[in-house]
C-alpha cells in the first residue's frame, strides 16, 4: 500500500457540510403545514357548523393523538391531551390563524378558476334576445 492513500480525511470534491445531523432548531423555516384549505376550515368555523365538526372530528380514534378526543377546528389539528390543547389555544400562530380564517374571507373555487382563466365565458354581458317570432327586429 501507498502511504498517505487511506485515512487523509480530505474529501476528492467540496460540497461543504453535510446535512444528515439536521434538527429541530430548523423546523420553523419549512412553513406552516395545513391539513385542510382555508375555505373548508371557514365553514367549519360557522357559529351554525362547529358543533357539527367538533362531534365528527372527536369520534374516538385509536389512530389519532389523543384518541381523536382533544381537536382544533382552525388549525386542524389533535393533540394529545387537554394541556396540550389549552396550551396550544394561547399560542400566537392559532390566535392568528383563527383571526384570519373569521375575518378574511377565503378565495372559493370559482374565484379560483375564473383567475385561471376557466371560468365563464359570457364576460358578464348578456346574449341579444330574439322576438317571439324568431327573427331579429326591423329598424
Amino acid at each position: 500500500m501507498v502511504k498517505g492513500t487511506r485515512g487523509t480525511g480530505r474529501k476528492a470534491h467540496g460540497g461543504g457540510k453535510s446535512r444528515t445531523n439536521t434538527n429541530h432548531l430548523r423546523a420553523h423555516r419549512r412553513g406552516v403545514v395545513k391539513g385542510r384549505w382555508d375555505d373548508i376550515c371557514t365553514k367549519e368555523l360557522l357559529p351554525e357548523n362547529i358543533e357539527k365538526t367538533v362531534a365528527e372530528k372527536t369520534v374516538l380514534d385509536p389512530d389519532k393523538p389523543g384518541l381523536g378526543q382533544h381537536y382544533c377546528v382552525a388549525c386542524c389539528r389533535y393533540f394529545i391531551d387537554f394541556a396540550a390543547f389549552t396550551s396550544h389555544n394561547a399560542t400566537s400562530k392559532h390566535r392568528r390563524r383563527l383571526k384570519m380564517l373569521t375575518t378574511v374571507k377565503p378565495y372559493s373555487h370559482e374565484e379560483a378558476r375564473a383567475a385561471a382563466g376557466a371560468g365563464p365565458s359570457d364576460h358578464g354581458m348578456d346574449p341579444p334576445r330574439l322576438p317571439e317570432g324568431g327573427r331579429a327586429m326591423e329598424t
